[in-house]
């Protein structure tokens, strides 16, 4: 018995519907479209003047599928070895962004600097969100009246300055100090807080 016109049309819009949606799947993922991410090994200087490779993903929506420069980043994450008897750390913020990793007394602490979504927030260079985590001791968030320790007086991870185009170059490389610096020195953070000293505890 042949197939209706109507059956026949219905077929074709599925099987088109079909490839397409292959295409968006294999072209995109499973994630949306808007969605990308940007990501390298990152050489960050701790304050004893040691260097260690970080790896850093940033990821972020972007407001058209033709341009990446309207872009929100959403989340970070970061990776590295913290040494025995620790081995590799992973660790996603969101929304917050990375501003420092540095050791002390075989304690890690790891600060972050408000996102851009985050309406109504002021960053306070002076006293930022930090977590630490060492041995026998998980990664937990630090009370509100704690500051990192006197000897950190800078940040040392590389902002996401100037946006996603800016830092495109960069993508699934090894980000040398030397290049990072010249790229900072470029594209500092805004309202001077690359150059504010951090207070010590209390």
């Amino acid at each position: 018995m042949p197939l209706s016109p109507s059956v026949k049309i219905t077929a074709q819009a599925l099987l088109l519907a079909g490839l397409f949606a292959g295409l968006y799947v294999w072209h995109f993922g499973w994630q949306s479209p808007y969605r990308f991410e940007l990501e390298w090994d990152e050489e960050v200087q701790l304050h004893d003047s040691r260097l260690m490779q970080v790896h850093i993903k940033r990821s972020y929506e972007s407001r058209s599928l033709f341009s990446r420069r309207d872009a929100v980043r959403l989340e970070t994450d970061i990776s590295f070895n913290a040494g025995p008897p620790l081995g590799l750390f992973r660790q996603r913020f969101a929304p917050d962004d990375v501003a420092l990793i540095d050791q002390l007394n075989q304690v890690w602490y790891i600060a972050t600097t408000p996102s851009a979504m985050a309406v109504g927030r002021k960053p306070d260079p002076s006293s930022p969100p930090f977590w630490t985590f060492g041995p026998g001791q998980p990664v937990q968030q630090a009370g509100a009246a704690d500051k990192l320790p006197a000897a950190f007086t800078r940040w040392n991870v590389m902002p996401d300055t100037a946006g996603p185009e800016g830092l495109a170059p960069f993508h699934q490389t090894l980000l040398k100090l030397d290049d990072k610096m010249r790229h900072w020195a470029a594209h500092p953070r805004p309202n001077g807080e690359d150059t504010i000293r951090l207070r010590p505890r209390s």
